[in-house]
């Protein structure tokens, strides 16, 4: 069974992760703990009431963040709720995950972004790059239906050697949440390739070629875990931008799009590499990032 941490605010960006945290966790019973971060406070005696009365405030704020979050998860079973003291959210919700022994950090997008898509704030951004666990981004405004749970979990998949590994890690996550795994392969030309230089036949043939490959790589992954449990499914994202790609396949309602660390980063971190920051931006659904075990 796993344990997820929400990291949560009395704001949108909170309703956000609760609902995400709900959705992955509600069939498979995983436990929930939601948690509150307080600034840390002077530890000393003071010589005036400041100090205590200001810790306080932060307490009964923080304890009044954790009742919104219990009313919005009355119905949810296997749920805690904990405040932690800590110096910044960053570093309260990650020494939080290691002290509840979390497998997976979710959070809510911040304000600047569009409505469905993701944004990440000062915080989330941070968090992905010390994490140990995977850490879970929902869209900006997301919502869903109290019955609704985890459909899918889809893999974005490279073809790549270290994909591999993601692959795995992602099937792991299916198996214990009780999901089927999609894999999805790319087929995206990212850059305008100029009739003038290469026409458009040609340039129809290298998408072809792209696309072929992708179906090829999938294939290939599908043969060596065959007999695995959950069942495997493919598919091949195909467009001219990463939103059209991601636009272009088929999602239900709760799913989520797993995606893998760049080789680039540290080991048993997240760290988002160039093109899994382009898809978590287009990404209509929310988004799990994996750390980068080998």
């Amino acid at each position: 069974m796993k344990t997820c941490l929400v990291g949560y605010t009395p704001d949108h960006a909170g309703q956000e992760a609760l609902a995400l945290a709900r959705v992955m966790t509600a069939a498979s019973g995983s436990a929930l703990v939601v948690c509150s971060v307080v600034p840390e406070v002077w530890g000393h005696p003071s010589l005036t009431a400041v100090d205590k009365e200001y810790g306080d405030f932060l307490a009964e704020h923080s304890q009044k963040a954790l009742d919104q979050a219990r009313s919005q998860l009355a119905d949810a079973a296997n749920v805690r709720y904990i405040k932690y003291s800590a110096t910044s959210a960053t570093v309260g919700l990650t020494e939080a995950a290691k002290q509840e022994h979390a497998d997976l950090i979710v959070l809510g997008s911040s304000r600047d972004g569009t409505s469905g898509r993701l944004s990440m704030g000062s915080v989330a951004s941070e968090i992905m790059h010390l994490s140990e666990v995977p850490v879970a981004v929902a869209p900006r405004d997301y919502r869903v239906k109290k019955d609704v749970h985890l459909p899918r979990l889809t893999c974005a998949y490279s073809g790549s050697e270290e994909a591999s590994g993601t692959v795995l890690e992602a099937l792991g996550w299916a198996t214990a949440l009780g999901v089927p795994l999609r894999l999805v392969s790319f087929a995206v030309r990212d850059r305008q390739m100029y009739p003038s230089l290469v026409g458009y036949q040609a340039e129809k043939g290298v998408q072809a070629a792209w696309r072929e490959q992708a179906q090829a790589s999938l294939e290939r992954v599908c043969k060596q875990l065959a007999g695995h449990v959950p069942p495997i499914e493919t598919a091949v994202a195909e467009g001219e931008t990463w939103a059209d790609a991601l636009n272009h396949i088929e999602w239900e309602a709760g799913e989520v799009l797993a995606l893998g660390s760049s080789r680039m980063g540290v080991l048993q971190r997240v760290f988002l590499g160039s093109n899994a920051n382009k898809i978590m931006k287009a990404s209509p659904v929310p988004v799990m990032v994996l750390p980068r075990i080998t």
